[in-house]
């Protein structure tokens, strides 16, 4: 590639994948999005192990890292092998990585809904205990679910 007469290096091009890579999660947040409520009663709670869905960013951060460092290890000819191989193996780590990062504790609610219907829905567990909320059997609680089907529980108000 060149500019304005001049060569572009590598380290540009890594820059700029960085710079796009950085980007990716901006604006994630939806407002003002129609949410279905209903209410319930929970019949039963019991303890799991969540797995988050993975978002990818682990692997192309990986990728990208793992390509500089391999453009800059490796020798002045094979320096497009070098991030080639770079990227393959950050991107492989940076999976594996977010992956396990995925893993939480959580609460697996059975909750009978008002109309009679019985529903499941995990809850993850805050990270700090003084947020996190406990659940028990006769509880009442509150599911909002949203157009992507992802579903929030919270105890009723009276």
């Amino acid at each position: 590639m060149r500019e304005r007469g001049r060569p572009v290096g590598g380290w540009a091009i890594v820059a700029a994948a960085v710079a796009l890579l950085c980007g990716a999660g901006a604006g994630d947040a939806q407002a003002q999005t129609l949410q279905t409520i209903r209410n319930g009663e929970v019949v039963s709670v019991d303890e799991v192990q969540i797995t988050e869905r993975a978002t990818g960013r682990g692997a192309q951060t990986g990728a990208t890292v793992g390509a500089v460092a391999g453009y800059a290890a490796a020798g002045h000819g094979d320096r497009w092998l070098g991030s080639l191989l770079g990227g393959a193996v950050g991107g492989a780590a940076g999976g594996a990585a977010e992956k396990a990062s995925k893993k939480r504790p959580g609460l697996q609610l059975v909750v009978r809904l008002d109309n009679g219907e019985e529903v499941g829905v995990q809850v993850p567990l805050a990270k700090k205990k003084k947020n996190q909320v406990s659940y028990a059997p006769g509880d009442r609680v509150r599911l909002m679910t949203g157009a992507d089907g992802t579903t929030q529980v919270s105890p009723e108000s009276g």
